[in-house]
């Protein structure tokens, strides 16, 4: 099964009514459990296709598949429960609220979903003990270190156990033992939850881990293969 399928999708950016094509006929298919890499330089494209697969952008035209929903047939109200149901995202800042402890910020996804606090307090715990973090249920992220605020991103997006992970530079903050460790730690965690991931890196070792390997080139993907 496809838990993302993609075909002839176009998108443009429009400057003073002038189009820009930024994906150009770029077609992608990601199998159930799959992680699969999407490289290249900085304005290329990488974050808009992750934004569009989030149902965060729009696209002019293509088809656009994930989790079994076409993304250019609904509405936003749609597009909201789409996220909140089948959707995670790690991002490169973490975006963790500073006024919230590790264990509140892992909580908000699940209280979002209308779990009860006692459920999703220990959900939170049990995640938060998986990525190493079990000692800092109650620290802020400003003491929190670098590498233990982006674990603790992880475990917000990997909680509610959705069913495609959108991960876009996740060590891009880090320093290359702590990507290292975040990149195992994630790997890890995929194997137990079957996850499939869509990875946005420029960091070649980082986009060694995936299943699947693609360079972003002239608004489409160009697979990556070992003679590649």
């Amino acid at each position: 099964m496809s838990i993302v399928k993609i075909e002839n999708l176009r998108k443009s950016y429009y400057i003073s009514d002038k189009g820009v094509p930024i994906l150009w006929d770029l077609n992608l298919e990601i199998g159930e459990g799959e992680i699969v890499s999407v490289e290249g330089s900085s304005g290329v494209g990488k974050s808009t296709l992750l934004n569009i697969l989030g149902a965060m952008d729009e696209f002019d035209s293509g088809l656009v598949e994930v989790c079994g929903v076409s993304l250019g047939d609904i509405t936003n109200t749609e597009k909201e429960k789409f996220r909140a149901n089948k959707i995670s995202f790690i991002f490169q800042h973490h975006l963790l609220l500073p006024d919230f402890t590790a264990l509140e910020n892992v909580m908000i996804p699940l209280l979002i979903s209308k779990m009860n606090v006692i459920k999703a307090k220990q959900e939170a715990i049990i995640m938060l003990q998986k990525v190493g973090l079990g000692e800092r249920l109650d620290s802020f992220p400003s003491q929190l270190s670098g590498g233990e605020s982006a674990r603790v991103g992880v475990a917000r997006a990997l909680v509610s156990k959705k069913q495609l992970v959108l991960a876009d530079e996740p060590t891009g903050n880090l320093d290359r033992e702590n990507s290292k460790n975040l990149m195992a730690l994630i790997l890890e965690l995929q194997r137990d939850l079957k996850f499939s991931m869509v990875l946005v890196t420029h960091d070649m070792e980082l986009a060694a881990m995936a299943n699947k390997r693609n360079k972003m080139l002239s608004g489409k993907l160009q697979p990556i293969t070992a003679n590649t």
